[in-house]
């Protein structure tokens, strides 16, 4: 299974006539990664499929008619619903994603509703040592290794026990990364792909109201090799282009963490003071995204 293909019925993408230059340009430029751009002619998608014999879990199908969306039910097809505005009564429901417009649409983003379809974690930050990425399923065995190592779980809480664990991240993932884009990330070494870490963004509902909250953990054996800094700079640098909506972001830390407080004061975050957070003391610090 491979992100090969992009079709589409030509009709349902015009408007007044003709295919926007946005769409154009956008099934031009994503040759240069290796996908095609193919239009169905005649016919339906299935009979598509049989006669270019192309597999459907190759395939993103852009359309603009509930008709069309149909003719992919059942498959494994991901898709993207375009609201064209010459077709009215059109619902679009079964598309993965609905578009009003392509100005901001590129291969990457092609790519995330591919992934998402077929249940792909998204590859979303690059620092110099490492790679930061959703999880699945199938990383469970890894994190708790991570949890195990020495001193991890004096300022984080531990894992659920396995069928829990496992149910809470079936949950995470439908409705957190599915939802928002982010959340907690799992940390890979770039050159080994060994799980070295856990970090990312959480939604916390703190004081009557909701805030963006930045998390981090390293390995035990990774510790003091500023991979924390590395880390945590990459995360607040993606929050601040990121969509999310809030304007700071925030961290809660035990008091006697010195080594997380010495790192956010290092990143430039303020003390707010102290709170009392499920049963704990915790040091309130954030830090403003956007400029004033």
């Amino acid at each position: 299974m491979k992100f090969q293909y992009v079709i589409y019925k030509q009709t349902e993408l015009e408007v007044n006539g003709r295919m926007a230059d946005e769409i154009c340009q956008l099934l031009v430029r994503i040759r240069r990664y290796g996908i095609n751009s193919i239009p169905i002619e005649t016919g339906s998608v299935s009979e598509f499929f049989t006669k270019h014999q192309i597999a459907p879990e190759d395939t993103l199908l852009i359309a603009a008619t509930d008709q069309t969306l149909e003719e992919i039910c059942g498959q494994p097809v991901a898709s993207i619903g375009f609201d064209n505005p010459d077709l009215i009564n059109e619902g679009l429901y079964q598309a993965d994603i609905l578009v009003e417009g392509f100005a901001e649409v590129d291969y990457y983003f092609l790519e995330r509703i591919y992934q998402r379809k077929h249940q792909i974690p998204w590859h979303m930050i690059d620092t110099k040592r490492c790679y930061l990425r959703e999880m699945t399923e199938e990383d469970l065995p890894d994190l708790y290794k991570l949890y195990e190592g020495e001193g991890i779980t004096k300022y984080v809480e531990p894992l659920y026990e396995w069928e829990e664990e496992l149910a809470y991240t079936k949950a995470y993932i439908k409705n957190m990364y599915r939802y928002y884009g982010y959340g907690m990330w799992l940390v890979k070494d770039r050159d080994t792909h060994e799980l070295i870490g856990r970090a990312g963004l959480n939604n916390l509902e703190f004081e009557g109201k909701w805030i963006l909250e930045m998390g981090y953990i390293i390995a035990a054996d990774r510790q003091r090799m500023g991979y924390a800094t590395e880390v945590c700079k990459a995360i607040i640098e993606y929050a601040k282009g990121a969509d999310t909506g809030y304007d700071r972001l925030y961290c809660f830390v035990q008091p006697e963490n010195e080594a997380s407080k010495a790192l956010l004061k290092h990143l430039q975050f303020v003390s707010e003071g102290y709170v009392w957070r499920d049963g704990k003391e915790m040091e309130v610090y954030s830090y403003l995204l956007i400029s004033k």
